[in-house]
């Protein structure tokens, strides 16, 4: 039988769900409550800010400091809560109800990080054979842009770090595998002028209308022609437009247009073929009616977000997590994707493991069911226990 959640863990998740972490917010309100908590623990804490000092990663070390190492990593943003769509609670209003805890992030991933934090000081003085290292990022739900600056910092402990444990939501099974991910902006400058004489300008959202189609063309292709890999749903790599702005009145020619795309690919596909392909195919490839124009406009393009596929096959460490979580040892592969590819990059083995459901991550009324919790503390005192023997190298 498991376990019921402990008192101070709950409190502890509560009270970083009343933190609005919004991605388009600063973190530092949570970042500096978390970091004061731990230095009032004695545990030594580094924090890393982003360059106009408004967000911050968080790095704390538990157990000796030359010793082998789990990093254990979570992200401390959320995605946006529109309180009118909320209805068992506000969104950082945190409520136990019917076996769940609603608010925004209790799934994704404040869940994780506070059974983190309160299992990782209540274990501080047994760990004397091995360390964890925990790391907490910024703006992971904007694609990753907080963790490349933890990398530096982590890179200079990759000689005793061991693996990753990246606490995403996936009710306590073993993920080994994501697709990458870059996110594109596509800038087309025309020429303004009246909307009465067209000829006398260049329409930019008509040249960027072209450019969807390229950039919809290049998706079909992936669908159709790319070698599926099962493991994913759907199993090819993914190329899509989410987002266009441009013109500023219907009676004036719009000179400036914006495209915001991405492209989730496959692990073994690059990432930035959709640049290269629009580079080479701009102003040529573009529909005949468009191309006129295009050749008169200027085109930018730009990466404005990136993180990489993550494929770990190492079983032996799919095997000792898998243990861990009490779950089983067939790994799966993830639709969405996270900071483990990033992890990976270290050279060490990376596996996403964290209560609660993706599903519930990102809607009105978010929840967690307290069974989750109570498994991701049983999680974490196996994984202490795990650290008074041998730390075995993960091959």
């Amino acid at each position: 039988m498991q376990e019921p959640l402990s008192r101070d863990a709950l409190e502890l998740i509560e009270r970083l769900i009343t933190f609005d972490t919004t991605s388009s917010r600063s973190n530092l309100e949570l970042i500096n409550f978390v970091a004061q908590w731990l230095q009032s623990h004695d545990i030594a804490v580094t924090l890393i800010h982003d360059a106009d000092g408004n967000k911050a990663n968080l790095i704390a070390e538990f157990g000796p400091k030359d010793a082998p190492a789990i990093l254990v990593s979570g992200h401390s943003d959320v995605v946006p809560a529109d309180p009118a769509d909320w209805s068992v609670t506000q969104p950082f209003v945190p409520r136990r109800h019917q076996g769940r805890l609603y608010g925004r992030g209790s799934a994704d991933m404040k869940g994780f990080i506070g059974i983190a934090l309160n299992s990782l000081v209540k274990a501080r003085h047994r760990l004397q054979r091995n360390a964890v290292v925990l790391a907490l990022s910024f703006d992971e739900e904007l694609g990753c842009l907080g963790a490349p600056l933890m990398l530096p910092h982590l890179r200079l402990q990759e000689h005793r770090l061991r693996g990753a444990i990246i606490g995403e939501p996936t009710p306590m099974r073993i993920g080994n595998a994501h697709k990458g991910h870059v996110a594109m902006r596509a800038t087309v400058h025309g020429v303004g002028g009246h909307s009465g004489y067209p000829e006398r300008g260049v329409n930019a959202i008509d040249v960027a209308a072209g450019l969807v189609l390229e950039i919809r063309r290049l998706a079909e292709e992936k669908r159709l022609n790319t070698p599926p890999d099962h493991r994913f749903d759907p199993p090819w790599s993914t190329v899509h437009t989410g987002l266009i702005q441009g013109g500023s009145a219907l009676n004036k020619i719009p000179e400036r247009c914006q495209l915001d795309f991405e492209m989730r690919t496959l692990p073994g596909q690059d990432s930035e073929e959709v640049l290269s392909r629009l580079s080479a195919a701009y102003p040529q490839a573009m529909p005949t009616p468009i191309q006129a124009l295009a050749e008169q406009a200027r085109l930018e393009l730009e990466c404005v977000g990136q993180y990489p596929q993550l494929d770990e096959q190492r079983q032996g460490y799919i095997n000792w997590l898998a243990a861990l979580a009490q779950c089983d040892s067939n790994p799966v592969a993830l639709g969405f994707g996270c900071e483990a590819g990033l992890l990976a990059s270290l050279g060490i083995p990376a596996l996403i493991c964290g209560p609660g459901s993706i599903h519930q991550a990102h809607l009105p009324d978010e929840y967690i069911e307290f069974d989750q919790l109570e498994r991701c503390e049983a999680f974490f005192s196996r994984l202490i226990d795990a650290l008074d023997d041998e730390l075995p190298t993960f091959e």
